[in-house]
């Protein structure tokens, strides 16, 4: 009976280290664990308990927990990699879906029900947005700027059908398809939307990188030379232009999966460009803040200034489509553009720039009195 004692107590204090241990261990080394990935924008202190949040209480104690657990960055790192390489899953956490060839496509906003037709637009939407982008033309017009909707594909628009699996079946339709449709119906709207430019050049070039949700710099280049075409300039064709192989990447989707540094080390190396042959008229760059605003000059026979409120697209176009114009001002459309910058730069144009997954900011732009 007492060594049964002696052994429930080794039993109990050895349950208490595992519990403790990894706790213990985190204080004192998180700072050497800590990664990119770990970051999040959820709190890891407990919330105080308040009548405006009682009904959400309990998921906000259970974020903050989550958050705080010990190790987190690792526990999923080594979660993801045992789907991706043990169970060979095709969809990781709710935010990345593993295509072939070494595809990794975005599935946590609309990519995927814009892919599929699941998330077309109402009658009433698109009359809204309709209404709201020819106030916006009009208002533009009477302070002498002109108006260009740009819309970037989505990555899998243009390789899905090639890499995404095969459960997933493309749509006749797309909303973009049906916003397009629309607009040029019923409005004077002047649209950019690079997808037969980019299906024209997708064997040939991967004009998106593999573990990141943007089109690399190949990309951007064929969807700067569609905007330049569509504002009277013209930048050379895309045969005369030199892509030399470069490896860089923003690796976003991979940083979801919390396996960038694998993705570095042990998958193929990323398919990006430097792509050089056009000219590139001096350009200087003023002010270069991807959060906030991209401003550049240059000597470009084009005197005219442009104002572009765009999404991250824009960085992969910036090179080419600020060296066709004398000043570019691109501010980015979260948070930070406000219709008042417009009336202090008095742009010559006005870009509006969003990727097909955004098309819902549409839904709440409007330039007005």
């Amino acid at each position: 009976m007492h060594m049964n004692k002696k052994m429930a107590a080794a039993w109990l204090i050895c349950f208490a280290l595992l519990l403790l241990m990894p706790g213990a261990v985190w204080a004192v080394t998180k700072d050497r664990f800590q990664t990119d990935a770990t970051e999040n924008t959820v709190s890891t202190e407990i919330p105080k308990l308040t009548k405006d949040n009682y009904r959400d209480y309990p998921g906000l104690v259970e974020s903050a927990f989550n958050a705080a657990v010990p190790f987190r960055s690792q526990l999923i790192s080594f979660s993801s990699l045992t789907d991706l390489k043990l169970f060979c899953e095709k969809s990781i956490n709710d935010k990345v879906v593993i295509g072939s060839d070494n595809w990794l496509f975005y599935s946590m906003e609309s990519d995927i029900d814009d892919y599929k037709g699941t998330n077309l637009f109402t009658e009433g939407q698109l009359a809204q947005i309709a209404s709201q982008l020819t106030t916006s033309e009009q208002w533009l017009s009477n302070r002498g700027s002109e108006f260009v909707l740009m819309i970037a594909p989505n990555k899998e628009t243009i390789y899905g059908e090639e890499h995404l699996p095969s459960y997933y079946k493309k749509a006749e339709e797309t909303r973009t398809d049906q916003l397009i449709a629309y607009l040029k119906k019923n409005t004077d709207i002047r649209i950019v939307y690079p997808k037969e430019e980019m299906l024209k050049y997708k064997k040939e070039y991967s004009l998106y990188w593999h573990y990141d949700t943007h089109w690399n710099a190949a990309g951007g280049y064929i969807g700067a030379k569609a905007l330049l075409r569509e504002l009277g300039d013209e930048l050379p064709e895309v045969e005369d232009i030199t892509f030399t192989p470069d490896t860089f990447s923003g690796y976003d989707l991979a940083r979801m999966m919390n396996l960038q540094s694998y993705y570095e080390k042990n998958m193929p190396a990323e398919e990006n460009y430097i792509v050089t042959g056009y000219n590139g008229n001096n350009l200087q760059a003023v002010s270069i803040d991807d959060a906030t605003a991209l401003v550049y000059h240059s000597d470009a026979p084009d005197t005219r200034k442009l104002f572009m409120v765009r999404d991250s697209f824009a960085g992969g176009m910036a090179g080419p489509v600020a060296s066709s114009l004398s000043d570019c001002y691109m501010a980015h459309w979260n948070g930070f553009f406000t219709q008042s910058m417009v009336e202090e730069q008095k742009p010559d144009v006005f870009v509006l720039e969003l990727v097909e997954r955004r098309l819902d900011y549409l839904l709440s732009f409007c330039l007005t009195d």
